[in-house]
């Protein structure tokens, strides 16, 4: 099945044009509640020998072919782990440079606060 973005109104008039079609050549009676109708359609219009209809059922086929959206480069809405997940199985960046080491006393408190050094 396909997802709800990809059903417009230019698929339902594909997918009735072809369910039309298909009941006025091969008898074949196929009801658009159906779950797999889209599917159903597009077998029966793959093995028709009517040009049109094959036309038809390519035109549904690619639009109803999932395609792959670009994922973000920051997802909103990521759980905490999940993100930290991500950061783990990305690549190493290698032109990172470390920072230059602190010239601060070394006789200056330290105190930690959270987890972090504060100086």
């Amino acid at each position: 099945m396909f997802t709800e973005a990809q059903f417009n109104r230019s698929t339902l008039e594909c997918m009735t044009a072809l369910r039309r079609r298909l009941k006025q050549e091969l008898g074949v009676i196929v009801r658009l509640s159906d779950v797999d109708a889209v599917e159903h359609m597009i077998r029966l219009s793959r093995d028709s020998r009517l040009g049109d209809i094959r036309e038809l059922g390519l035109r549904l086929a690619d639009m109803t072919t999932p395609t792959a959206e670009p994922e973000l480069a920051t997802p909103l809405g990521q759980g905490a782990i999940a993100s930290r997940q991500r950061l783990l199985h990305q690549a190493p960046s290698t032109d990172f440079d470390p920072p230059p080491p602190s010239r601060q006393d070394e006789s200056a408190p330290v105190r930690i606060y959270r987890g972090q050094i504060v100086r």
